[in-house]
């Protein structure tokens, strides 16, 4: 295997009316290789009852996209800062965007890292440090059921997309009947201090411990901001909650004074849990069409099953980049480390780097995660 390159991998999650905006500032400061997923924000917004009596809170789907690239770890604040204040980061509700390192194990020579205009003020916009990432599978139609515990506590507004599970169901004869192959992904982040907590939450919604329903993880962020307007309307007050809550934590300078306590979870919900730890999360992109094949390959070096998500390549018409389907696909697979160079050795065996699939092989590691063990 190729030497391995240590990268910041940039997501953003925006309101789909900013991303012309936001890409057009990312090319500009040399980042043109970027991917982009559709997906939806989900918020809440009380509505009044009859005759003003009473009121209720019901939930809004906002269209949006998740954005990410690649970019020299040293240049992540330098990309970072241009999303941020394109998104409003004293206004909550526009977008969210964190960073996180992964290493790029092997990769098409196309499929390279972005490099940011070296003259670029290195600026601090209010980037926070002590948070962590949270993604959760689950099947399709229970996305906004098990990503309003991220409303209900306040956390962040969670981007939701749509993924094709293989694999796992395979596995589990015939419950797997019950079990569609459609699947939506949930991403949030949350401040490291309450991530554990929140993530139990998810489980227990969403009963992710039993067959066939799901599978959640944490991840390790490096910096990001997270969006707080959970709930839209017109603020009662001169500020909103959210304006009130980001400037707490810039005088405190962290989030520890509203951390909520292992005693939320105590009781019922808070039974003994196995959970799954050191494991990595393979992220291989590809061509449109090669995701199901090779994850097959990879299957039979021991991965367990993954979830492919489609994304479209956006890069300059006139770049050589162009070469690049602008339909991909992102396959996540969670496998141990002593599984990887065999997946490597299994994908670059089938073609997974060449002209006609254009492969990207990215891993980042997995904190904590849980799904169903088996009895």
């Amino acid at each position: 295997m190729d030497s391995v390159k240590k990268l910041s991998r940039i997501t953003c999650i925006v309101n789909r009316g900013l991303t012309p905006s936001i890409v057009e500032n990312l090319n500009s400061i040399g980042i043109i290789n970027l991917q982009i997923a559709t997906a939806r924000m989900l918020k809440q917004r009380e509505k009044k009852g009859r005759f003003g009596m009473g009121s209720e809170m019901i939930f809004i789907e906002d269209p949006a996209d998740i954005i990410s690239f690649l970019v020299p770890s040293e240049q992540e604040r330098a990309a970072l800062n241009p999303i941020a204040d394109n998104g409003g980061r004293s206004t909550p509700g526009r977008a969210m965007v964190f960073s996180k390192e992964v290493q790029l194990l092997k990769a098409h020579n196309l499929c390279h890292e972005n490099n940011v205009d070296s003259n670029l003020e290195d600026k601090t916009l209010g980037l926070r440090t002590d948070l962590t990432g949270i993604c959760c599978i689950v099947q399709r139609g229970e996305g906004n059921h098990v990503a309003r515990v991220a409303l209900d506590t306040g956390t962040c507004v969670p981007g939701i997309t749509f993924g094709h599970g293989t694999g796992v169901r395979d596995k589990l004869g015939l419950l797997r009947i019950t079990i569609p192959a459609e699947k939506e992904v949930i991403n949030l982040i949350a401040s490291s201090y309450d991530a554990e907590a929140v993530m139990d939450m998810m489980i227990d919604v969403g009963k992710l411990d039993q067959p066939g329903k799901g599978f959640i993880y944490l991840h390790p962020i490096a910096e990001g901001i997270a969006n707080t307007k959970v709930t839209l309307g017109i603020p009662k007050h001169a500020a909103s909650m959210e304006q009130i809550i980001s400037e707490v934590d810039k005088i405190r300078g962290n989030t520890t004074w509203r951390r909520r306590t292992a005693a939320d979870n105590e009781g019922d919900s808070k039974q003994k849990r196995s959970y799954l730890e050191n494991l990595t999360n393979l992220i291989f992109t590809c061509n449109e069409g090669r995701g199901k094949e090779l994850v097959k390959i990879a299957m039979q070096v021991g991965v367990a099953g993954a979830t492919i998500i489609k994304l479209r390549n956006h890069h300059p018409i006139d770049s050589e980049l162009s070469a690049i389907s602008p339909a991909r696909e992102e396959c996540h697979m969670f496998v141990s480390e002593n599984q990887i160079l065999n997946i490597v050795d299994a994908l670059e065996k089938e073609g997974g780097f060449d002209d006609k699939t254009h492969g990207q092989l990215l891993t980042h590691p997995i904190l904590k995660a849980c799904t169903y063990l088996g009895a």
